[in-house]
């Protein structure tokens, strides 16, 4: 095939297309004037398809002359790679390359983190495994990507999303051989269990008390600190545990 690109009259490009020794015409979008090309010249190129020829588009918009829907005009290919750009806003400090999305970012920087490639980017925190990590990083994204079907709450991980489930569907499979009590989660089977062993893992500092909870030394500890995060919303008065201001409300209630 042979394409011969010229300047019509207007300064429009036509082209010149030969075809088994046909003329073929092409007219100038500007001034509507045909130009006949072509003929039995002596260098006229034969073996064009007079069909493939008449497939081929001319006009000023496209920087070539190419097959008729193939042809992508040159303001519209500059929009989308702009929007390309655009797109790949989110910028390596280390290397200067780009990504489209934040989340592949920090993933990137985890290459440069000392930690090695299973690194978060953000705090640098080391991890066995890349299933690890991603994990790690919806810590600091708050991505939720496990909805429950039955409520819609939303989860970080697939096993909390499977523990939650149970509270629609009453399974308890962790039970006790002590007394029979079944529960939702092993921990707080692991919990109940410290009722018969007497075990108090969890120390005071202050005082050395013991308690069989992590919650119940926190609490405990308010004692010390004078803490008492829960307020009443009608007198203001303050309380150091949250029974006792629910308690406290009745007063107003009452």
């Amino acid at each position: 095939a042979s394409r011969s690109a010229t300047l019509s009259p207007a300064g429009t490009p036509a082209l010149r297309l030969l075809a088994g020794g046909a003329d073929v015409k092409t007219e100038s979008p500007l001034d509507g004037t045909s130009h006949c090309r072509g003929g039995d010249s002596e260098s006229d190129v034969q073996g064009v398809a007079a069909d493939e020829a008449q497939q081929l588009l001319i006009a000023e918009t496209f920087s070539l002359a190419v097959p008729a829907g193939d042809a992508v005009p040159v303001e519209q290919a500059s929009r989308r790679e702009a929007g390309r750009k655009a797109r790949r806003g989110f910028k390596c400090g280390e290397c200067g390359e780009c990504f489209g999305a934040e989340a592949a970012l920090r993933r990137h920087l985890a290459r440069h983190a000392k930690g090695g490639p299973h690194s978060c980017g953000l705090c640098g925190k080391g991890f066995t495994s890349a299933k690890d990590l991603v994990r790690h990083e919806r810590t600091h994204t708050g991505e939720k990507p496990y909805q429950c079907e039955e409520c819609g709450k939303k989860f970080s991980r697939s096993s909390h999303l499977q523990v939650h489930r149970r509270i629609h569907t009453g399974e308890k499979p962790y039970q006790c051989e002590d007394c029979g009590k079944k529960f939702f989660q092993s921990h707080h089977l692991q919990v109940h269990r410290r009722i018969h062993t007497g075990e108090k893992p969890y120390q005071c500092e202050e005082c050395d008390k013991k308690f069989s909870t992590s919650g119940h030394l926190q609490v405990h500890r308010r004692i010390h600190t004078g803490d008492k995060p829960y307020q009443c919303g009608e007198c203001g008065k303050k309380f150091s545990r949250a029974d006792k201001l629910q308690s406290h409300k009745k007063l107003h209630t009452a």
